[in-house]
């Protein structure tokens, strides 16, 4: 601290005085040494630190010396100086300070290597007959003495370790960011110590071990979960070994000495083998675990991998297994999951089926090792997960061979480990008669009654492979045949837990239910021979019926039904009633089966059970599941035979008779109550019967199970169902199940299409209206909840004297509420009445004062409504509808009670002459009054109407500057918020727009609008919306008294409620441009541009820019302007600007804008846009600026694809440019734009099809896109033109995509979009270019064109756009 308060003069006297001691230190310690308890060290430490100078390291230089010198040898003393922390600490710090060459020839000297070689010797080998450790709660370990028994212990030698590995990262460290910004005498120094690491791999394998086995060491430490700063060991460990002397032999030595640690070390990170130390911290876990993986991938599992599929060589695995043996337990399942972590592209044909050789393999050898451990069977059950999770290729007859032994043990069944063994490969169980015979084993172990929670989940999983099997060996219906006879053995054996086999029909497979597979795997007639070989199997009912009723509910065409016919009842029909739950069954297969049976057979299959469903319907306890399936039975027949079938007045009766038994037996108005109805009335749900929810379940098939039901009920009795008709009686504290009821009726379009049952349905809704009315504070939730379900009915659906008894029930009970209505409430009210306003609606001593009346009512709002979300304006447009629409209808036709109704405006208009304070309601009636007569040309023919649109014309003026008035001249309008000010100002100023001007009514000063012009500006900034309001009225009535005529600069946007944004802005910048001509919005558009490249990019100013080139969109004379009309110039400054935005919003809205000018007004543009807008989309691509860029890649994409359909004449000798924006973005869509989740794939499966699509614009252009003028005899299109030119560049994007395949994975998905495009590529490249494509690239590159040439060759050309 002192040292910052001498004067400059005698500033340098302490750093020099702090260098001469540092240099007497330094030298001291020849003769002193470290000190007895390492005081010494800790003393050249403090002068270190106190001494930074970057001129002289010549003390730094000796230390370092000394201290090598001092640590190198076998004495206690060396292994001491070795050990302590701080040592390290001091060698870190002279690393930064002493120049690179200097520094080489000083680690050179001195023998840095072995002396890190033999530090890592002692601290990898702790003692253990130290002291107890402390504890592990304490976070922060205690300090150690300088002495060597203290350093010796776990604890210690950690401590050393941190040391040692911050002193190598900094050296290293070093080394990489120097190499490009040094001198020559530098980069000389950087190879030399480079060339210290530069070891054989044996000597590098000891110093790599050592290091691994410290980071083992620090994994099972008690402190491990406190250590902090060791997340970059493993990586350090691996810079290391990068620099070694590579040789053929490296391979070999990791197997050796480094996969062992690397093992251990992988296996407590991720519990491979049950071995996971519970308190590793997360990053540190996560870190580790990553670095390990690509260690261990690049320097062995690849190059093993290589040398098997090139040499069939397997001696690196069978080595690392051997030199294992002693800890297989571990090796093993790590081996197997470095091998199945590899994510790399190799390819298709020869090198994928390479691959799957050589995991197939490893599998074999790795399960032959742990053959005779004690734990082989948790260890095969960790490697098959693995396998299974990642879907590695495993031989079918190593799985089978692990099935049996491991698995199928003669007491006992491992099902996890069954259901892992058939994820692997589905067709274990197919294919060749040992699959035959474990298929059979499983399947009747699979029916045991003993099977656990958890093994049941397991045996569902062997199902849906066995299901998978079948279908890739179209062999469907020999799996349905398997599964009746299971089935069978399931009810034979009488198990009261449900078997997974019963389960089959209502699961999932893959994309598709089992549903869905009944005709996607089995054409009709493989269905009729399963019908035809069940009738000769023994009959068991509850299988039999199961059986059919899943088959049934499969078959959903036409040409399926009618192959089957009635055979599914022929079959269903021999069994014989044994249980509520088996003729539930049958009846579902009934059901199904006289939906798509011809009219006689209809009329057999109801004559052979219309007893039996009689008998059911009367005497069966109605929450049965049989009654309930019998019931769902007769409304199907009663919909089947609806019209005119001569036996369709028998379900009708059994139908309405049941309804009756049904409504005063469950479904009672009290039983209703309380129930949850939602879940049962959602689309598309159909939860599984159960008998305590029995109500829930009728009532669901009577709203949404049979839409007809409710329709047919009515044409035959009048009424609806007698049960809905309880459920719509609930009282209204019952509202949410009332509102759910409700909305399942009217979403029933058969409901709302016949006349009379939705007439019933308002007669409801109004009824119930009209009895709520008495609620104290009108509209609570009850009258809320029939409003909205009234306006959720088409307007065709109300009669005239339905619409006129609702509008008048509205105004009686607004009119006598006592207390405030609602916001919500006012929503509902004026959105029903301007629904039906919308029609002719004249109720009974309908007058003018009725709007009146809402107006002044609604100005009693709440003082707590917020202005800022919206809430306000949303009124004020509500109002307006409804008022419009009441003039409208009486303005359409003039008559003596239109006469009279408008007569009464006239004392409306004279008295908001009168008014002090308006309301803000009056002003948007009045509003409605000027819009609606000054359209009619019936006030314009009438004598008597005449001149009521100008008087109130003049009176809507003097209105809207009285109301605006108050925030033009008081100073604090804009600090407070109060509900009615700011309700009038915004209707005030919606209200103005019906006027062109207001140059007769106001009286306003310069000075006062200049001052509004301030204020609201400031209320702008801060995201006002009246500040936004007060400046458009200002602008587009005043812009000629104000400060600022043209401002150029406009806020950001992200204080304003989300919905009002856009119309804002735009109203905003509308108001300035009204009165421009094309000269001068072109002027002013170039001056928002400066703006916003000036610093200024928000979203408001993108969207002002974006507002006046979409008004350019409007002339369509543009092309005779000259140098008047310039968008070129503002096109390519917003180009440039596009580089360097940094916020995702307002880049996609430049985007827009730049697309919309290349898109619209092609003609405007220059040379110079086309090639700048390449460029920036190069740019944004590259690898530096991909990864940062808040330019989305589809919007890229886009840009390109406008110049290639409008401006492709522009590209004829620029194709360089254009390929090396395709280039770009390419590896740009691979690279930057890769996903590691797979549920982000589809993401970038889009972003490919979005680059597909600029491949096959250039490759199969449009004619409109490439047509020019041409001779009369040309012989030549366009079109072939462009695609010969196209032809000689594309193979630059073909070698690219290789080229990107081979240094990294690429996606299947990603593959599959841009496969058509590549085809494409392949259809206008000659064969001369072809050839040159296959000389540049070198084998790897040629197997991948190859196998890609071949697919285009074996799927067909691709046919363009």
């Amino acid at each position: 601290m002192d040292v910052a308060m001498l004067d400059v003069s005698t500033g340098d006297a302490p750093r020099a005085q702090d260098k001469t001691d540092l240099i007497k230190t330094v030298r001291g310690l020849d003769q002193s040494g470290p000190g007895g308890n390492g005081e010494n060290l800790e003393k050249l430490w403090r002068k270190l630190t106190a001494s930074a100078d970057g001129q002289f390291h010549a003390a730094e230089e000796s230390s370092l010396r000394w201290l090598l010198k001092s640590m190198n040898g076998a004495s206690k003393d060396a292994e001491t100086l070795r050990r302590w922390p701080l040592t390290w600490t001091i060698l870190e710090c002279v690393f930064q300070r002493i120049p690179l060459f200097s520094l080489a020839k000083s680690l050179a000297d001195r023998r840095f290597i072995a002396v890190l070689q033999q530090t890592l010797k002692d601290i990898s080998q702790p003692t253990t007959n130290s002291p107890a450790a402390t504890s592990s709660k304490r976070k922060r370990s205690a300090p150690k003495s300088y002495a060597l028994d203290e350093l010796k212990d776990p604890e210690g030698c950690l401590m050393t370790g941190d040391a040692m590995f911050h002193a190598l990262k900094r050296l290293l460290g070093r080394l990489d960011s120097t190499v490009t910004q040094s001198s020559s005498h530098d980069k000389i120094g950087v190879e030399h110590i480079r060339s210290l690491f530069c070891a054989t791999a044996t000597e590098a394998a000891a110093l790599a071990s050592l290091s691994l086995k410290l980071c083992d060491l620090a994994l099972i430490s008690e402190n491990s979960e406190h250590a902090e700063g060791r997340e970059p060991w493993i990586d350090t460990v691996s810079s290391i070994w990068d620099l070694h002397l590579q040789g053929s032999d490296d391979i070999l030595e990791v197997a050796t000495h480094l996969f062992g640690p690397s093992a251990e070390i992988l296996s407590k990170l991720e519990g491979i083998s049950k071995t996971r130390t519970q308190s590793i911290r997360e990053p540190l876990r996560i870190r580790w675990t990553t670095d390990i993986q690509k260690f261990m991938h690049r320097n062995l599992i690849l190059p093993a991998r290589a040398l098997f599929i090139t040499r069939q060589s397997f001696e690196v695995v069978t080595k690392i297994l051997e030199v294992s043996i002693r800890n297989i337990g571990v090796a093993a399942p790590v081996l197997y999951f470095l091998t199945s972590g590899v994510k790399d592209y190799l390819g298709e044909g020869k090198l994928r089926k390479g691959n799957g050789n050589w995991m197939k393999r490893v599998f074999t050898a790795v399960e032959a090792s742990i053959r005779n451990q004690d734990d082989r069977d948790s260890l095969v059950q960790t490697i098959l997960g693995r396998a299974a999770e990642q879907s590695m290729p495993v031989d079918n007859d190593d799985l089978r061979s692990v099935c049996r032994e491991y698995a199928l043990r003669e007491d006992s069944t491992n099902w996890r480990l069954v259901a892992d063994i058939s994820t692997c490969d589905a067709d274990v169980f197919q294919i060749s008669n040992d699959g035959a015979s474990l298929l059979k084993e499983v399947c009747k172990r699979s029916t045991s009654a003993n099977l656990g929670e958890a093994e049941v989940d397991a045996v569902s999983r062997v199902i849906g492979a066995i299901v998978q099997g079948f279908r890739t060996g179209r062999d469907f219906p020999n799996f349905l045949k398997l599964w009746f006879q299971q089935l069978c053995k399931v009810e034979k054996q009488k198990n009261k837990f449900t078997s997974p086999w019963l389960l089959v029909g209502v699961s999932q497979y893959g994309n598709d239910d089992f549903n869905a597979l009944i005709e996607k795997e089995m054409p009709s007639h493989q269905i009729l021979e399963v019908l035809q070989w069940v009738e000769t199997e023994k009959s068991h009912s509850r299988a039999l019926c199961l059986f059919l009723n899943c088959i049934a509910q499969g078959i959903r065409t036409e040409a399926y039904s009618d192959a089957v016919g009635k055979g599914f009842f022929d079959l269903v029909s021999q069994v014989s009633k044994s249980s509520s739950n088996l003729t539930a069954l049958k009846w579902g297969v009934v059901s199904k089966t006289l939906s798509w049976a011809a009219p006689e057979e209809r009329r057999e299959i109801w004559i052979a059970v219309k007893k039996q469903l009689s008998k059911i319907l009367s005497e069966s306890p109605i929450a049965s599941r049989e009654t309930f399936e019998a019931f769902k039975f007769c409304c199907q027949s009663w919909i089947s035979m609806s019209p005119d079938d001569e036996h369709v007045g028998e379900p009708t009766k059994l139908v309405e008779a049941f309804a009756i038994r049904l409504a005063s037996e469950l479904i009672t108005s009290s039983a209703a109550e309380d129930r949850d109805l939602s879940s049962y009335l959602q689309p598309g749900a159909e939860p599984g019967y159960l008998e305590e929810a029995a109500l829930e379940h009728y009532l669901a098939w009577f709203l949404r199970g049979s839409s007809r039901l409710s329709r047919l009920f009515y044409g035959s009795k009048g009424v609806i169902p007698k049960p809905l008709q309880n459920v719509l009686e609930l009282p209204n504290s019952q509202i949410e199940q009332l509102k759910t009821v409700w909305g399942s009726l009217l979403n029933n379009e058969n409901n709302l299409n016949d006349v009379k049952v939705v007439s019933n349905l308002i007669e409801r809704l109004t009824e119930a209206l009209e009895k709520d009315g008495t609620e104290k504070r009108w509209p609570a939730d009850g009258s809320q909840a029939w409003v909205r379900a009234l306006s959720g009915i088409p307007t065709d659906a109300f009669t005239r004297l339905q619409r006129e008894r609702i509008v008048m029930l509205l105004n009686k009970h607004r009119a006598n509420s006592k207390k405030r209505v609602s916001v919500e409430g006012w929503k509902l009210i004026l959105g029903l009445s301007t629904k039906l306003m919308g029609r002719p609606t004249f109720y009974e001593g309908m007058q003018f004062s009725d709007i009146v009346e809402v107006a002044d009512a609604m100005s009693d709002l709440s003082s707590s409504t917020s202005t800022d979300d919206g809430t306000l304006s949303d009124l004020i447009t509500a109002f307006f509808a409804m008022s419009s629409a009441t003039i409208h209808q009486m303005a359409e036709h003039i008559e003596d009670r239109s006469l009279k109704y408008f007569q009464e405006s006239r004392e409306f208009i004279s008295d908001c002459d009168n008014a002090g304070d308006l309301s803000p309601f009056r002003l948007m009636l009045l509003k409605a009054l000027v819009v609606e007569t000054t359209k009619s040309p019936n006030f314009r023919s009438n004598s008597d109407l005449a001149s009521l649109p100008e008087s109130a014309k003049e009176m809507l003026g003097r209105c809207v500057m009285t109301a605006t008035g108050y925030f033009m001249t008081e100073k604090k309008a804009f600090e407070d918020h109060t509900v009615i000010a700011d309700l009038r100002l915004l209707a005030a100023v919606d209200a103005a727009e019906a006027l062109s001007s207001l140059d007769g009514v106001s009286k306003i000063k310069q000075s006062d609008i200049r001052k509004a012009e301030k204020r609201s500006r400031l209320a702008m900034l801060s995201g006002d919306l009246r500040g936004w309001k007060m400046q458009t009225f200002l602008r587009t009535y005043f812009s000629s008294l104000m400060e600022e005529s043209r401002p150029t600069t406009f806020p950001s946007l992200g204080d304003l409620p989300s919905k009002f944004r856009e119309p804002l802005l735009t109203s905003n910048v509308a108001s300035v441009t009204r009165d421009m001509e094309i000269e001068a919005k072109v002027a002013y558009l170039k001056d928002l541009v400066k703006v916003f490249c000036q610093g200024s990019d928000n979203d408001g100013q993108a969207s002002a820019i974006q507002t006046v080139v979409n008004q350019f969109l409007d002339y369509s004379d543009l092309e005779g302007k000259g140098d008047s009309f310039d968008l070129a110039t503002p096109h390519a400054e917003l180009t440039a600007a596009l580089l360097s935005l940094k916020t995702p919003s307002v880049s996609t809205r430049v985007c827009r804008i730049l697309y919309t000018i290349l898109e619209k007004k092609p003609q405007s543009m220059a040379q110079w846009n086309i090639e700048s807008t390449l460029g920036a989309v190069c740019d944004l691509s590259s690898p530096k600026k991909a990864s940062q860029t808040t330019v989305p890649y589809a919007w890229l994409c886009k840009l390109v694809e406008a110049i290639i359909r409008k401006h492709r004449l522009r590209l004829e000798g620029h194709h360089h440019m254009l390929m090396t924006t395709m280039q770009a973005l390419l590896r740009n869509l691979i690279v930057s734009q890769a996903v590691s989740d797979a549920k982000d794939q589809p993401i970038q499966e889009a972003k490919a099809h979005c680059y597909a699509r600029l491949v096959t614009l250039i490759c199969e252009p449009t004619a409109g896109a490439v047509s020019r003028s041409q001779h009369p005899g040309s012989l030549d299109s366009a079109t072939d033109a462009a695609k010969r030119s196209a032809g000689r560049h594309m193979y630059l994007v073909l070698m690219q995509y290789v080229k990107l395949q081979l240094e990294g994975d690429v996606a299947r998905p990603v593959r599959e979009a841009l496969e058509p495009a590549m085809n494409s590529v392949f259809d206008i490249t000659p064969p001369e270019v072809r050839k040159i494509l296959n000389d540049a690239m070198d084998g790897s590159g040629r197997a991948i064109l190859r196998e890609m040439y071949k697919r285009y060759t074996k799927f067909g050309k691709w046919s363009g756009v």
